[in-house]
């Protein structure tokens, strides 16, 4: 078996109470990955740990080859690709976007130096990949929220990764926005040698036909994780949601109600 991309193995957080509670998960390559789970189940935490934005209470968490605690996790994470609204929070509304693009080369935010012209350059080519060639000479700030994402993708693109991890990518866009982001997703997805994708979604309508498995958390431990087909079936998200829902396919997506 190869060596995963990414493995954390009886991982624990505490912040005044107990949040996530012995995770063991890993990602192999040409794994693409959704993680679903209530409110206040440990998502966000999960990812904050792998990041390096906090640090876990126990346990082992390994990128590659990298073991957080024992390599320089800032360099560590130059290989992980991420894209969440809590960036925009700390992103000044001035920040050149061609800036804020070139900043996840280093992983760093808000740029004191200004990036070398092919930095630049490569931000420049990645700003039209996604079509916002026409955002070049503008700021952060007055972006809309599809504009924001997407500048955050090539934020992330814009890193040697191996992972890409996308938390709540769709969150404050419309449904027209929000399809065409996931458009853009997939195809990015199904590009030969593409990073293994971990998205972190609330709605089974945003995971992409490219997902391979799923990892379903609840009050803080890992409820089920497997194949797609393999977890994401109804008894299970009704489970996890604490009330009986039922999972749709229309096609390559999905749908819930409650039953």
């Amino acid at each position: 078996m190869s060596n995963p991309v990414l493995e954390v193995t009886d991982l624990t957080f505490r912040r005044g109470r107990p949040i996530l509670k012995g995770i063991s998960w890993r990602v192999d390559p040409g794994q693409h990955w959704c993680i679903l789970g209530p409110n206040g189940c440990g998502k966000t935490s999960l990812i904050n740990l792998i990041t390096g934005y906090d640090s876990a209470t126990s346990g082992t968490l390994r990128i590659g080859e990298s073991v957080f605690g024992e390599d320089d996790w800032r360099e560590v994470r130059r290989r992980v690709g991420l894209v969440t609204n809590t960036l925009v929070t700390y992103l000044e509304s001035g920040e050149p976007v061609l800036d804020v693009i070139a900043s996840g080369r280093d992983a760093k935010l808000n740029l004191i130096e200004a990036p070398l012209p092919t930095v630049r350059r490569e931000a420049a080519r990645l700003l039209k990949l996604v079509g916002c060639g026409y955002l070049r000479e503008a700021f952060w700030g007055p972006l809309s929220q599809g504009e924001k994402q997407k500048v955050l993708i090539c934020r992330a693109l814009m890193a040697r990764f191996d992972v890409l991890i996308l938390d709540e990518p769709c969150a404050g866009l419309d449904p027209v926005a929000r399809e065409h982001y996931l458009q853009w997703m997939q195809a990015l997805a199904v590009q030969e040698h593409s990073p293994s994708l971990v998205m972190v979604t609330h709605h089974v309508e945003e995971i992409l036909p490219s997902i391979t498995h799923c990892l379903l958390l609840k009050d803080g431990r890992v409820h089920a994780s497997g194949t797609k087909e393999e977890v994401l079936h109804s008894h299970q998200l009704s489970e996890i949601y604490g009330a009986a829902v039922n999972l749709s396919r229309h096609g390559d997506r999905y749908s819930l109600r409650l039953a």
